[in-house]
């Protein structure tokens, strides 16, 4: 791209680029971690593991700048050279022939991500805006070279943008901590519902196993899942008592059963999903990687 510029042999716009992507890339991972680390997942089971954590450590930088160097290849450079070449035709500021270049270029790469699935004007937005950072940095570069009349060599511009990449990802996960720490930024929430609307039918996906509670707190089991103490799975059938527990927080309520056969001990079920689709769950073995079973009120 004309964007690209030589000293010593070094190409010091495609190095801001490649180091500036792979620090939003990295800054972007910190967040999710951040995030993940700071809430279990919606049936309450802890997130990730130190293995994963470490892992993501130590191949994190590498894949951060590979994929920046590639998206330097495919987005970025692309982008200036397109702007550039629009110089001739489009007068004016040079932000503006950029914006133009980003936007066509993103709307085509969305076009494969929305056939993968992702809707298409996200697809387009994120892929646009991926390529901001880097192409500002580009023309800050230009700037500070010109004010000092040399240019910068590749020794210096690294250091200095990974000095700033590490500041960017520090202030990313600091600001996601913060967020969690004050519920500013929100979190999941089970359906808030009383007794009433507990009522129906709650089944599994293979339709084996189903509850139905009814008024009275009478309940009917087939197929349902519990623990011996040691360690079995067994399933109860038949009649039960149940009872609801509203709670406060995110976990909203439990479901208590007590069945006439003395034998089954059933688990207690918490209520999950959402206001359009709520659930009951159970954990089933170990607590942090255990098996999950997932009734659904089914509508009457």
């Amino acid at each position: 791209m004309t964007a690209v510029r030589r000293d010593h042999g070094h190409t010091s716009d495609g190095t801001v680029a490649t180091l500036l992507c792979a620090a939003q890339l990295a800054a972007s991972a910190a967040v999710l971690v951040v995030e993940t680390a700071g809430r279990a997942d919606a049936y309450g089971r802890p997130p990730g593991s130190a293995l994963g954590l470490l892992f993501l450590l130590v191949a994190g930088p590498p894949a951060a700048l590979f994929l920046g160097a590639a998206h330097t290849a495919v987005v970025t450079a692309p982008a200036a050279w397109a702007a550039d070449a629009l110089a001739g035709r489009m007068p004016g500021a040079r932000w503006r022939r950029r914006t133009v270049a980003v936007a066509a270029l993103a709307a085509v790469y969305a076009i494969p991500l929305a056939w993968a699935g992702a809707p298409y004007v996200y697809a387009w937005a994120w892929t646009a805006a991926s390529a901001v950072l880097p192409l500002l940095g580009v023309d800050g570069l230009r700037r500070l070279e010109e004010r000092r009349g040399r240019r910068y060599g590749r020794a210096a511009l690294v250091t200095c943008l990974l000095g700033a990449g590490a500041g960017l990802v520090t202030l990313a996960a600091a600001g996601c901590a913060a967020l969690l720490a004050t519920g500013a930024a929100g979190g999941y929430e089970a359906p808030s519902l009383n007794g009433e609307q507990m009522r129906g039918v709650w089944s599994g996906e293979d339709g084996q196993v189903w509850i139905r509670l009814d008024g009275g707190r009478r309940a009917e089991l087939s197929g349902l899942p519990y623990e011996t103490p040691g360690g079995e799975r067994e399933h109860c059938d038949g009649a039960a008592a149940w009872l609801y527990v509203p709670r406060a927080g995110a976990v909203r309520g439990t479901v208590e059963f007590t069945p006439a056969d003395p034998s089954c001990e059933p688990a207690v079920w918490t209520l999950g999903g959402t206001e359009d689709r709520p659930e009951l769950y159970a954990l089933f073995g170990d607590p942090d990687a255990g098996d999950v079973r997932v009734l659904t009120r089914q509508d009457p």
